[in-house]
């Protein structure tokens, strides 16, 4: 069964382009190395394979070649056995072991060409989704990326993001796509970029917004004297705050910053350089792509709705992707204003926005607070609410010790934060995701256990 659009064709295999990772690779040899890789997989019948991210170029190559022989690729960020394959709720039907790829479980006659590709995340919830996302969906976003941002620059981009996740990946493939060169790296830690940002002597860096925020709260100074020849940045969706915005506007770093999630992938993009004035939101939306709010009463503040050529096929689960579908708008679970312009203003998260006796708060930003006065990251603010659909805010509070509990209290206070907490949490050691954000799967178990 042939596949009718793939990415394979859209990279652009210029000589002058070249792949960082270890070493230096080539787009001749890139192509020669997929070509290879598609002749193996073209008579074999079509299905789903999973496909690991631990070999940053081993990836490359078979991602390009499944897609381009019209395989549907489920991205892993972790080696797998056969058996832990086989217990993923989207059943693959082949993997790689070794060089070779084997039957897992024999593919359906019938082929669902709506997907392409499937990404598993959680996002801000406590479980796994399955993402469903076409070829075209990557395309027409990573088109757009590339439209805003490169315009005859020469770049040697540092993806310093996992690229089993929708960002990283989307940064893969525009710069695939683009004049420009890539950098890859194994290491997401703060002292990983600055090594391997020298070590491929690039120009221009993508990364989560979480990190940048550590790179600049830990050590300001490290930062400037460590990236002097950073012309770009390409932020991932996640709350940047607004002094850093500045502060890199001041280094006179081209800022790029965009809302959007896996489920609606860079809704809209914002270059900092442009719109000095505009800093303090999150962009417009892409042309194709639609933000709609659904205010509350007569507040300006409502929830987020997207529609548009970036959103995707779906969930592998159909009833929690009907639940998230409103009159054909995705329903974000964020909260934000369009200001007269059309310039979207994040406010944070449902869960993150309570109202307690008529006055609004904001979780995120008290955790983000919290986190500088007591100068640690080890803090994590959890709002049950929205999810057991309740009006009644339950707020619980993890810490990773005692000696946290006066301090805190006493700042609520002589803030006017008036939130009290249903229980506080002391957490040994707190578990990270690459992307820098704390894990909530344990945390939300606790607070079941304890309910």
């Amino acid at each position: 069964m042939k596949n009718t659009y793939n990415l394979y064709s859209e990279i652009n295999f210029s000589r002058k382009k070249n792949i960082f990772y270890k070493k230096k690779y080539s787009f001749g040899d890139l192509k020669r190395l997929i070509e290879n890789q598609f002749i193996k997989l073209k008579n074999k019948q079509r299905g789903i394979v999973v496909l690991t991210t631990k070999n940053k170029l081993k990836f490359i190559i078979r991602f390009y070649a499944l897609n381009r022989a019209g395989f549907k690729v489920l991205i892993s960020n972790s080696s797998l056995t056969k058996k832990e394959a086989l217990r993923e709720k989207v059943k693959p039907n082949y993997m790689f072991k070794g060089n070779n790829l084997i039957s897992l479980i024999r593919p359906k006659i019938k082929n669902n060409n709506m997907f392409d590709i499937i990404l598993k995340t959680s996002g801000s919830t406590n479980y796994s989704k399955y993402v469903y996302l076409s070829n075209k969906n990557i395309s027409f976003i990573t088109t757009k990326m590339n439209e805003e941002m490169f315009q005859k620059k020469k770049i040697n981009e540092l993806i310093f993001s996992p690229i089993e996740h929708a960002f990283g990946f989307g940064r893969l493939h525009s710069m695939m796509k683009s004049d420009n060169s890539l950098a890859l790296c194994d290491e997401i830690s703060l002292s990983g970029f600055y090594k391997y940002f020298k070590l491929f002597k690039c120009n221009s860096a993508s990364m989560p917004a979480k990190i940048l925020t550590s790179l600049l709260e830990i050590d300001l100074k490290n930062f400037k004297n460590n990236s002097e020849n950073l012309k770009y940045i390409q932020l991932s969706t996640g709350y940047f705050p607004l002094k850093y915005r500045r502060i890199i506007m001041k280094l006179k770093i081209n800022l790029f910053i965009n809302y959007g999630m896996t489920e609606a992938m860079r809704s809209t993009f914002l270059n900092c350089v442009s719109f000095p004035e505009k800093i303090h939101t999150e962009g417009r939306p892409f042309k194709e792509v639609e933000i709609k709010i659904l205010r509350k009463q007569k507040s300006k503040m409502g929830s987020i709705l997207v529609k548009g050529s970036n959103l995707a096929k779906g969930y592998s689960d159909k009833n929690l992707w009907k639940s998230k579908i409103k009159d054909g708008w995705f329903v974000t679970g964020d909260q934000g204003y369009l200001d007269k312009d059309g310039f979207l203003i994040f406010c944070g998260r449902d869960e993150d926005n309570i109202n307690i006796n008529g006055v609004n708060y904001n979780l995120a930003s008290i955790e983000s607070d919290l986190k500088k006065e007591l100068n640690t990251q080890d803090i994590k603010i959890i709002n049950t609410s929205v999810k057991t659909n309740s009006f009644d805010p339950k707020i619980y509070l993890f810490i990773k010790s005692k000696n946290f509990q006066e301090p805190i209290i006493k700042f609520l206070k002589s803030n006017n934060i008036n939130i009290s907490f249903e229980k506080i949490f002391l957490i040994k050691k707190f578990q990270y995701a690459e992307t820098g954000k704390i894990k909530t799967k344990n945390l939300f178990n606790l607070i079941k256990n304890y309910d």
